[in-house]
């Protein structure tokens, strides 16, 4: 099956189909509806996925706070597609200033926001901030993460 060609117009909205093959993780893993925004140094995601039954991050019928990293790595993730195309895959290296603001994400009610900022690159590293929130604005976990790209 032939898979769509990585979007290539910086400031557009995309969908889950447009991005989902610039990540590692497709199907439910993929966390990430939308992309809402994005340029050459940031992007703002949304999701809802945090609300499903069915996340497969639940564990006993909860969401742990722990996971929302998840959500900020796969929008690093799907920022750094953007830029380097298919052909470059990138690998966690680290977590710093993690900052969890909730116990779990189970109480949350609508769609959340994810907004990640490259504060430092030189090839083959990258280094981001991200920040997981409720739409009102409040941050729920946020952390630097660096990634070494391929």
């Amino acid at each position: 099956m032939d898979r769509p060609a990585a979007p290539d117009c910086a400031h557009s909205r995309l969908i889950r189909e447009q991005f989902e093959i610039l990540i590692p993780h497709s199907g439910r893993m993929c966390l990430i509806d939308s992309v809402e925004y994005w340029d050459e140094r940031s992007i703002d995601c949304l999701s809802g996925t945090h609300l499903e039954q069915s996340n497969p991050l639940r564990a006993s019928g909860e969401l742990s706070s722990i996971h929302l990293l998840e959500y900020g790595a796969q929008a690093v993730a799907i920022h750094g597609g953007l830029l380097n195309g298919l052909t470059t895959r990138g690998w966690l290296a680290a977590f710093r200033n993690v900052r969890l603001y909730v116990d779990t994400a189970d109480h949350l009610a609508g769609r959340i926001r994810i907004t990640a900022v490259a504060v430092a690159a030189s090839a083959p590293t990258a280094i981001y901030h991200f920040t997981v929130s409720e739409l009102d604005g409040a941050i729920l976990a946020e952390a630097r993460v660096t990634v070494i790209h391929q």
